[in-house]
C-alpha cells in the first residue's frame, strides 16, 4: 500500500507528493513538505500541500526545523525537502526524536554528489554540527548538508550517535575554510551504533584543508563505540596540504567494537593548484585497537600513500581485501611506459 493510499483525505498536491516518495510502504505517520520562502514556486507549493492533519499539524512547512518540531517521535513520519533550494536553519538540529525519515525530492534521488535539496547553516553561528543525530532508526535520503557557519565551534557537518540510521544517497561538506586549517574539524563525527551508509559522498577537493585532521571521524558520541556499521559504495574525498591528513580516523582505541564493514568505497586525495597534495595513509586506528575492527573490502585509493600502515603496531584494526591479492593493488597506480 502507498502513503497516498493511506490518506484518501488529502488534496491531490498532497497526494501526488506522497506518491514521489518512492522506498516508503505500509503504515506511516505524517508527511511534511518543506518549501523555502525564497524559492520561486512558494506560494503554488504552499497552496498545493495545505493539508491539515488530524492531530491538527499542517502538511506544509517553511523551515526544515519547523517540520521536524512537529514530527512525533516513532511515528515513521517522513519530512520531504524541495529539491529546489537550499534549506538554512538558523542553528544546529539536535535530532533527538526517532523514526522520522528526510526524503530530498531531487528527481529520481540517484545523485551520488551534488544533490538539489540542500540543508546549509551559515553566518557566524555558534553550532557544533548542521545535525546532530542521537534519535533511534531515523533516515536520510537525497541530501547534501553543508556546514558554513564562520565560528570557530563550528567543526563538524553531522554528528551521529544513534542506533540504526540510514543514510543514502547525502553528501556531507564544508561551505568554508574557516576551520579547516585545525584537526579538530571532521565532515562526519561517527559514533554510530548499526548504521547504514549506501552511496554517500564524505568531503569534498573544493576547499583546502591544511591540517592533520579527517573526513570522517570515529569517537563516542552517546557513550557508546562505533559498532556494527555498514557503508557500501561510498566516496571520501579531500584536498590537503598536509600528509598527514587521512579520511578515516579513530579519535582513541577504545571507540570501536564488533565488525565495521565498508564494502567498494572509494577514497580520493586531489592534487591540485590549490595546494593539494597526496597524503601518507586513508585510514588510521592508532596502537593496539583490540576491540573491534573496520573491514574494507575491494577498496580504492587515488593519491595516497599507503591504505593503512603497520609501523609500531599502528592500524591493527584495518584488514583489506583487495581486489587482488597484492597490497598495492588497493592504491591508485599511474601508468609507466
Amino acid at each position: 500500500m502507498l502513503l497516498k493510499d493511506l490518506y484518501p483525505g488529502l488534496n491531490e498536491g498532497a497526494k501526488l507528493l506522497a506518491s514521489e516518495i518512492s522506498g516508503f510502504s505500509g503504515p506511516t505517520g505524517n508527511v511534511y513538505y518543506v518549501c523555502a520562502t525564497t524559492d520561486t514556486n512558494y506560494a503554488l507549493m504552499k497552496l498545493l500541500y495545505s493539508q491539515v492533519y488530524n492531530d491538527g499539524s499542517q502538511a506544509f512547512c517553511d523551515t526544515l526545523e519547523e517540520a521536524y518540531a512537529r514530527c512525533v517521535t516513532n511515528r515513521n513520519d517522513v519530512i520531504a525537502l524541495n529539491g529546489n533550494t537550499s534549506h538554512a536553519v538558523s542553528t544546529g538540529i539536535d535530532w533527538t526524536k526517532n523514526r522520522i525519515h528526510v526524503v530530498g525530492m531531487d528527481g529520481a534521488g540517484a545523485r551520488l554528489t551534488d544533490q538539489g535539496a540542500k540543508i546549509s547553516l551559515s553566518g557566524a553561528v555558534d553550532s557544533a554540527y548542521v545535525i546532530k543525530v542521537t534519535g533511534t532508526r531515523n533516515s536520510f535520503h537525497n541530501l547534501k548538508v553543508i556546514q558554513s557557519s564562520t565560528h570557530a565551534n563550528a567543526l563538524f557537518v553531522v554528528q551521529d550517535g544513534a542506533e540504526g540510521s540510514l543514510y543514502e544517497n547525502c553528501s556531507f561538506i564544508f561551505g568554508v575554510v574557516n576551520n579547516l586549517g585545525g584537526t579538530t574539524a571532521h565532515e562526519f563525527l561517527a559514533g554510530c551504533d548499526s548504521a547504514t551508509f549506501l552511496n554517500c559522498e564524505f568531503g569534498a577537493d573544493t576547499l583546502l584543508t591544511s591540517a592533520a585532521r579527517s573526513v570522517f571521524h570515529i569517537d563516542q558520541i552517546s557513550g557508546f563505540e562505533f559498532k556494527s556499521n555498514r557503508a557500501r559504495g561510498c566516496t571520501f574525498k579531500m584536498s590537503s596540504s598536509s600528509s598527514t591528513a587521512t579520511f578515516i580516523r579513530l579519535d582513541a582505541v577504545g571507540d570501536i567494537l564488533f565488525s565495521n564493514i565498508f564494502e567498494d568505497c572509494v577514497f580520493m586525495a586531489s592534487v591540485d593548484s590549490a595546494g593539494g597534495a597526496a597524503i601518507a595513509e586513508a585510514v588510521q586506528t592508532g596502537t593496539s585497537t583490540v576491540k573491534g575492527c573496520l573491514a574494507f573490502v575491494r577498496p580504492a585509493a587515488f593519491n595516497v600513500t599507503d591504505f593503512a600502515t603497520a609501523t609500531s603496531g599502528r592500524n591493527a584494526a584495518v584488514q583489506v581485501v583487495a581486489a587482488v591479492s597484492v597490497a598495492a593493488a588497493i592504491e591508485g597506480i599511474k601508468p609507466t611506459a
